[in-house]
């Protein structure tokens, strides 16, 4: 807007930081011959003192946390794994303080209440054993449950409840497909084989007792990540999104508004060969999505908006859109490789979002949010020899018991070789038992934790 003569203008910025110490700003014009001058101030002291923004609660670090859900702003329940063990965490005041509900011998996955009372946990294992877990009493018993998981159950991966008696749980994002869904409070439960649309399942939304979304990758390999749909309570399932680019997920859903949803895309090599990352938003009630461009990183997982406009992308890194997802800007976090997963909208002010701590999303002054100490990289996968002649060999050194999913690339990014497995901790040397013809192939490797990538070249 141009300046009339008779008035004058200021602009002031609200200023954040990343590590990096690349500012970015956010213009607001005030008419000054117009606005008194200590409203002025006023004005200014509240967006330089009261801008919300991410701040850790004081949980433990973990390797990661999975999930993490709040029943109400200050009573919620967080599932973390270090060194592959997980636990259920609890707090009542915002985080301020937790406490550890259940210890588990599997890795931590999923977390939901229906109320204060009643709510039900995952985990991961190959077995099936010590994956699925109830509770009524707000998380001071837990019962196993993991029996009503039948077939190769590895576990579950996400939980929604709808109302006190219908949940609907998803497994598991290392194969096979499936969706569990009680109607009696988890009393009982059937199990529906998501075989004929999904090979592997991560996330699930319901609106209500028969309206919902499960995500995860596609049956048909060259369609990458999908969204499912069902209008009748989990009967029939409906593609309704799949990103057609082998390999990739839909990783978590969030359904903001019942209008806006908004999902983001693992897409795997991304970081080997891809300038970008992509996420999907739908406008009328998750029936049709848009793919968007979202900011070059390793690759995406956790995904979350407080309204339309605001909202944040991240894994390893964190970035931050205020229009919507048409751009991004880092966020100072000071976290690493394998950090935000779940993102909570608990009203229009207040969300959590799980990374290696649970963050609050609160009132932060000027100086940005507050840095937490930066963990290394993990290095789990090493290639050899490379160059090689005809066949890939590939070196697992795990720190803990997880389930991995390897698969091979070519330079089209089409997949030539899978192999899903779990080890316990320790090293160990395996070998693609395929001869591959001269070219530049990728070894992408996806654990419970993270997923790591590298190139190899055969001659």
């Amino acid at each position: 807007m141009p300046l009339k003569k008779a008035e004058a203008y200021i602009t002031f910025y609200i200023i954040s930081f990343k590590y990096s110490c690349i500012p970015f700003f956010q213009p607001s014009k005030i008419n000054l011959m117009k606005t008194p001058l200590l409203f002025i101030v006023a004005l200014m002291t509240h967006f330089l003192s009261a801008q919300t923004s991410w701040l850790p609660t004081n949980s433990v670090s973990t390797d990661r946390y999975d999930d993490v859900f709040f029943i109400s702003p200050d009573t919620g329940w967080a599932v973390g794994s270090i060194v592959g063990l997980g636990k259920i965490y609890h707090t009542v005041n915002g985080g301020s303080t937790w406490s550890i509900q259940k210890s588990l011998n599997t890795y931590a996955r999923s977390i939901e209440f229906s109320d204060k009372n009643n709510g039900f946990a995952g985990a991961l294992s190959s077995g099936g054993q010590n994956v699925f877990f109830k509770t009524t009493d707000g998380g001071s018993t837990w019962t196993d449950i993991s029996s009503v998981i039948t077939g190769t159950n590895r576990g579950i991966c996400g939980i929604c409840c709808v109302n006190t008696s219908i949940t609907y749980a998803v497994g598991v994002w290392s194969s096979p497909a499936y969706v569990m869904k009680t109607i009696d409070g988890g009393v009982t439960w059937s199990q529906i084989n998501m075989g004929p649309y999904a090979s592997r399942l991560v996330d699930v939304q319901f609106t209500d007792a028969n309206n919902g979304y499960v995500t995860g990758q596609s049956n048909v390999t060259g369609e990458g990540a999908v969204i499912l749909k069902t209008t009748d309570g989990g009967a029939t399932w409906t593609k309704v999104y799949t990103s057609n680019s082998a390999g990739e997920y839909v990783w978590k859903i969030q359904n903001l508004d019942g209008q806006n949803w908004f999902a983001s895309i693992e897409a795997a090599v991304t970081y080997s060969t891809m300038t970008n990352n992509v996420f999907i938003k739908s406008t009328d009630g998750g029936n049709t999505w848009i793919t968007k461009a979202a900011p070059y990183s390793n690759y995406f997982q956790g995904i979350g908006f407080i309204d339309a406009n605001r909202g944040w992308i991240g894994n390893s890194e964190l970035f931050e859109t205020n229009d919507g997802g048409d751009s991004w800007t880092p966020v100072a976090t000071g976290q690493s490789y394998n950090a935000f997963d779940r993102f909570q909208k608990v009203n229009s002010t207040l969300a959590y979002f799980s990374s290696n701590i649970i963050h609050r999303l609160g009132n932060v002054t000027s100086t940005g949010i507050k840095e937490m100490p930066a963990k290394e990289k993990p290095k789990w996968l090493s290639v050899y020899p490379n160059p090689a002649k005809d066949e890939i060999s590939y070196r697992l050194d795990l720190p803990n018991k997880t389930m991995f999913s390897t698969r091979i690339f070519n330079a089209k990014s089409e997949i030539i070789w899978e192999l899903t497995d779990q080890k316990e901790k320790g090293s160990y040397s395996l070998k693609v038992d395929k001869k591959l013809s001269p070219g530049i192939y990728f070894v992408y490797v996806m654990f419970n934790e993270h997923a790591e990538c590298d190139k190899v070249i055969i001659e």
